[in-house]
This record gives C-alpha cells, structure tokens and sequence, in this order.
C-alpha cells in the first residue's frame, strides 16, 4: 500500500507547494497528456527525466521512490505479462515503454497530489465555477486515500499477529492472502462512510446556498507563467510530431 502515498499531501515550504492549485492541475494535465503522446523508449525517459527536478523542488523524492517501491510488483509485472503475451514486433521494448509510461503518469499526477491541500483544491474547483457538492466529494477522496493506506497497514499488522503469512509462497498463495486484508478493508470502508453520511446530514448539508468562503486563492505571476509554459509544451509538441515526427535517435525500440 505505499504506492498510495503519491496521494498524500505532506506539508513543504517549497517552490511548488507556493504555487495556486489550478496552476499545478495545468501541468499535471498537459505533463500526462505528454506523455500519453509517446510509445517509444527515448521520449518517454526524457520526459520522466523533466518531471524529477520538479519533484526535487516540491522536496518530495523520497515519497516519489517510496510510492514507486511500493508499485514495483505491477511494474515487473507489466514487463513479463507484455513481453509473453504481446504480439507487437519487439515485444520487451513495447512492455519497457508501457513501463515507463506509467511511471511518466504517476509522476505527473504525484506531483500534484503531493503539493496540493484537499481544502485548497476544494476552493480552487469552487472558484472555477465547479458545484461545491463536487468540489467537496473530490476533497473527501483525497482525504480518503492516506486513511485507507493507514488502515490496509494497521489490517495487515493484526492478521500477521494472528499468524497469517502474507510474503509466504508463490504468486497465487500470495493473491490468496489477500483476502483476509481485502474483506475487513471493504467493512471498514463502508462503516466509514455510513459515519461520514450521518456527520453530513446531522450538520444539514448542502441546505444553504448561499456560502461564504475564509480565504480566495489568487493566481499570482508564478502560476500563469507555469500554465501557459505547460500549454506551450503541448501544443508545440502536437505541432512538431504532426508535421515532422520523431528524429530517428528517438524511434529506439517499439513505435507505432
């Protein structure tokens, strides 16, 4: 369950973190749809290879490559599953790309999640004419995520203390001894969210309309120049591989 620790907001005082969130949802987005762009060894590196000084600036490496420990499993996984069954031409490098690619895709949207308060994008989708009921659903699934992390982990911990053995066996008994983790998670999850309907409804949601807000967020110089940087990106990117393509030292290994 570490890899859901890309979902976990952890309080920095970096650059990133000082940005507006609908700045950093600008270049998740475009940083993801970059990446989508591409199936080919080369681009896909250099991509991932942008995105880890942002990490750095965010001062969130080590929660990155704790996060991507965590998904190392489905990423081998992938790789084998792929190189076996595909039936491209060059079966390992189309499974190395998809790999990559979705190492890219985390990283883009780890990059946000990381920097961003569940509150302070309550208020920036609020502030982008987005219903608040949505805006707030949004917020309690980013809040739910680290919860759900710490009580998979606290599961774990008591059925390992009741003798069951999770990392024994091969890959079928380890799938098996997932039940006894997946079914209490399902309980608890529901009991959950049965507490937080009733918290809602005893505290009468959604009956006021009209709804004052402590802090307005304001996009500052910064956050512009990194929206339009990201758009830019885009678009270029679009233009340049409709008109010329990938230079031939990109095209290593599969391509469409």
């Amino acid at each position: 369950m570490s890899f859901l620790e890309v979902f976990q907001y952890t309080k920095q005082d970096s650059v990133i973190h000082q940005l507006d969130p609908r700045s950093k949802m600008v270049l998740a987005i475009t940083s993801a749809a970059i990446s989508l762009m591409f199936l080919n060894i080369v681009p896909l590196l250099i991509i991932l290879l942008c995105q880890i000084p942002i990490l750095f600036l965010a001062k969130s490496v080590r929660r990155w490559l704790r996060s991507m420990k965590g998904l190392s499993f489905l990423l081998i996984f992938i790789i084998v599953f792929n190189t076996l069954l595909s039936t491209v031409a060059n079966p390992f490098s189309y499974s190395v790309a998809l790999t990559i690619r979705l190492i890219a895709l985390m990283t883009s949207f780890s990059i946000f999640f990381l920097t961003v308060h569940p509150d302070e994008l309550s208020q920036a989708m609020i502030q982008m004419r987005i219903r608040f009921e949505f805006a707030f659903a949004m917020s309690m699934a980013m809040r739910y995520v680290p919860t759900l992390a710490h009580e998979a982990y606290s599961i774990m911990d008591a059925q390992k203390a009741r003798g069951v053995e999770l990392d024994k066996g091969n890959l079928l008994k380890r799938i098996r001894n997932m039940i006894p983790i997946i079914v209490p998670l399902i309980i608890v999850s529901i009991r959950r969210a049965l507490s937080v309907a009733e918290s809602m409804e005893s505290r009468a949601f959604g009956v006021s309309q009209n709804r004052t807000y402590l802090k307005r967020l304001e996009f500052q110089r910064r956050d512009w120049i990194v929206a339009f940087f990201s758009i830019a990106v885009l678009l270029y990117l679009i233009y340049f591989l409709s008109f010329f393509g990938l230079p031939d030292w990109m095209l290593w290994g599969f391509s469409f």
